[in-house]
């Protein structure tokens, strides 16, 4: 089957795929286009849209990490705390002065 013009291999299926799969996709891409804009000597068009979705990726990775650090906050303040430890029984004080067996070497036959 043809693929329509100005159609890439990249986005195929790309909405019945794993979040595995879409970050795979996602580095392809990206891989693929600093490569074409080094074979055309630093075409500006790629160039800024690296950028700028590198850009947006680092906000939504940002953003997501202070909603999750909120949530987990929040999370943690509603939680009941951990009974205290019970403490430990105290060590037995050590026998000192024991009458113990003697223990005689052994003798080779």
């Amino acid at each position: 089957m043809s693929r329509p013009l100005g159609r890439s291999i990249f986005v195929d299926q790309l909405y019945s795929i794993d979040a595995v799969e879409t970050r795979r996709r996602l580095a392809l891409v990206m891989a693929a286009c600093r490569a074409a804009s080094i074979e055309a000597k630093g075409d500006r068009m790629l160039d800024g849209k690296l950028r700028r979705i590198e850009g947006e990726l680092l906000f939504a990775a940002r953003m997501a990490v202070g909603e999750l650090a909120e949530a987990l906050a929040e999370h943690e303040a509603k939680r009941v705390p951990a009974p205290p430890e019970p403490s430990p029984e105290p060590a037995p004080p050590p026998v000192r002065g024991a009458r113990l067996p003697r223990l005689n070497p052994r003798t080779t036959p």
